[in-house]
């Protein structure tokens, strides 16, 4: 019987670029994070759902490895193999045969109906009133701003957009964090010189979040997503309209509010961008 073969995004390429040997970070109920030389890996065991930091595992293999997954066991990969140092022995895995999967949205355009569409589209969701964030005053008069015409922040205005957003909310990508993840990614697609002044202030910022929040932003700098929302942007750019409820439903569906924050900070951003007429 034929193996399912392991996805892997293509921001990870090559495996090791960022070393070879690490640890174990954490651990959740279907997938754990490595760590090596500082860059988190997502091993999941997701049908479908990719971090852009990821590699998904077929079911069967990644069941094999439950029994040696702890917090802290070293590690050691290639770009065949993933070994795991535990307790319970030496645990080995082949990585190959591989899928390597795009998530890179740099290489994607959007044209102005297209955004127009997709804007459209978010508005229909309501989505202020879904997102993990109280609106507040402060909260709204950030957002505001982050959806006016504006290609002229002061760098001390960035700071204080990332400062207020980074780490606001709760769970493992606070909610603060996807809208601006959101926000960067469409900045980036789209051209805006907002995207690439966000970009510099990020990483001039010490980002007080979680570790995997921080290497969601990480990768987002370089404009890669998670799979579901490079998927909506690719039908998007290739006017594939009848696919778009489908899979705005599909992102606003991750976590308890994640995908919903990441459609919010959409909007925001094309708000802003439709607004430069």
């Amino acid at each position: 019987m034929t193996r399912e073969n392991c996805k892997i995004s293509d921001y990870l390429i090559p495996l090791h670029q960022f070393g070879k040997i690490g640890k174990i970070h954490s651990v959740f109920n279907r997938s754990f994070n490595i760590e090596i030389g500082g860059q988190l890996i997502n091993l999941a065991d997701y049908y479908d759902y990719l971090s852009s930091f990821g590699i998904n595992l077929p079911h069967a293999l990644f069941q094999e490895l439950l029994p040696f997954i702890q917090q802290g066991n070293q590690v050691r990969i290639s770009e065949e193999e993933l070994l795991i140092y535990s307790r319970a022995g030496v645990k080995k895995i082949h990585l190959s045969p591989s899928t390597i999967v795009s998530l890179d949205l740099t290489q994607l355009t959007l044209t102005k109906a297209q955004q127009v569409t997709l804007k459209t589209r978010l508005e229909e969701q309501h989505l202020t009133n879904k997102i993990g964030l109280p609106l507040d005053n402060r909260t709204r008069h950030f957002f505001e701003k982050m959806s006016q015409k504006n290609h002229y922040w002061r760098s001390e205005e960035w700071q204080e957009l990332i400062h207020y957003l980074i780490g606001r909310g709760q769970g493992l990508t606070p909610s603060g964090d996807d809208i601006l993840i959101a926000y960067l990614l469409m900045l980036t697609i789209c051209s805006d010189a907002r995207g690439d002044a966000l970009m510099r202030s990020l990483e001039l910022t010490e980002l007080a979040t979680t570790d995997v929040s921080k290497a969601y932003i990480s990768s987002s700098m370089k404009g890669y997503s998670n799979s579901f929302f490079y998927q909506l942007i690719f039908a998007l750019s290739q006017t594939n309209y009848g696919k778009l409820d489908q899979l705005i439903a599909k992102l606003m569906a991750i976590g308890h509010t994640s995908g919903k924050d990441l459609c919010f900070g959409l909007s925001l951003a094309l708000q802003g961008i439709e607004n430069e007429k």
